[in-house]
């Protein structure tokens, strides 16, 4: 018969708690145990799967690759828990919940997700918060956030819970016309967009001369500009409008490299109000992408 081995959650919620604070005295502080019984507790978990799970280097507490394959089960399980509990307390959601959004990612598609989570909890106030990647990532480590939705070059990162890839496309408006001797017409977020990083990236491999002829960080913005035939410039699936076609390769536009899409949030942060919107998120995200937890 198959032995079993159970990761108990008590276990498993001081070391998402390790790896989201950083270190093992602050973990202490906010679960209520000695740094010593911190340290014995992550030992134990280590024991239980017989894998090293975290390490320092210099006076920085890392994941080891098996700590970032554990990292995404862990926090699915503690989520999962604690959400069950708070069905059967029968939780009432209410207070502020901070969530930052990407501005040039599906950003009515979860706006409008956030909105009827709203409407179905009067109590809950929410901030919403559009911006950059980097910036609402930034704004969640510096807990000024206490959730995102944000795109990364790479993943697993810091703070993930689930993630999943998007191609984005070259596109442009049904009636554009280009000539292939003459530098593409970019339309693009301003420096440090990663659908801006790709397209220059793509097009510079293949040696073709580009310029940026209209620049903004508005998604809304880039897509008028596209159907005003001023360019192409690259937008996902949920971001296509009527009016526009995608480019092809066999048109001379070399296909684009997949851009990470995650969920993030520090779950010792995490409120019953927030736990059950990233549920509502994640179920949602089931829904047109095959989401991944976060592990290596």
């Amino acid at each position: 018969m198959r032995q079993f081995t159970n990761l108990q959650t008590d276990l498993l919620r001081t070391f998402v708690t390790v790896v989201d604070l950083g270190n093992y005295t602050e973990t202490g502080q906010v679960l209520g145990r000695t740094q010593p019984a911190i340290s014995l507790q992550v030992k134990r978990l280590e024991d239980l799967v017989g894998s090293k799970l975290l390490q320092h280097k210099g006076k920085t507490l890392e994941l080891t690759p098996e700590g970032h394959t554990l990292i995404g089960y862990a926090r699915e399980i503690l989520r999962l828990n604690d959400r069950a509990v708070a069905n059967f307390q029968h939780a009432q959601f209410m207070g502020r919940l901070r969530v930052g959004l990407p501005i040039d990612y599906s950003i009515g598609y979860f706006q409008r997700l956030i909105a009827n989570f709203a409407s179905a909890n009067p109590d809950v106030t929410l901030d919403i918060r559009c911006n950059w990647s980097r910036s609402i990532l930034g704004s969640l480590h510096a807990d000024d956030l206490d959730l995102a939705i944000a795109i990364t070059d790479t993943m697993p990162a810091p703070y993930v819970s689930i993630y999943w890839s998007e191609r984005p496309f070259w596109v442009c408006g049904r009636d554009f016309r280009y000539s292939p001797d003459k530098p593409v017409q970019i339309i693009a977020h301003p420096e440090g967009c990663f659908y801006r990083k790709r397209m220059i990236g793509a097009l510079d491999t293949e040696g073709r001369e580009w310029r940026i002829v209209f620049e903004s960080p508005g998604i809304g913005a880039l897509q008028n500009a596209v159907l005003d035939g001023m360019g192409v410039t690259a937008l996902t699936k949920k971001t296509l409008v009527p009016g526009m076609r995608v480019l092809t390769p066999g048109e001379g536009f070399p296909q684009l490299a997949n851009l990470h899409v995650g969920l993030f949030y520090k779950h010792v942060k995490a409120s019953d109000a927030a736990l059950k919107l990233i549920e509502l998120i994640a179920e949602g995200v089931s829904g047109f992408r095959k989401p991944t937890y976060a592990r290596s």
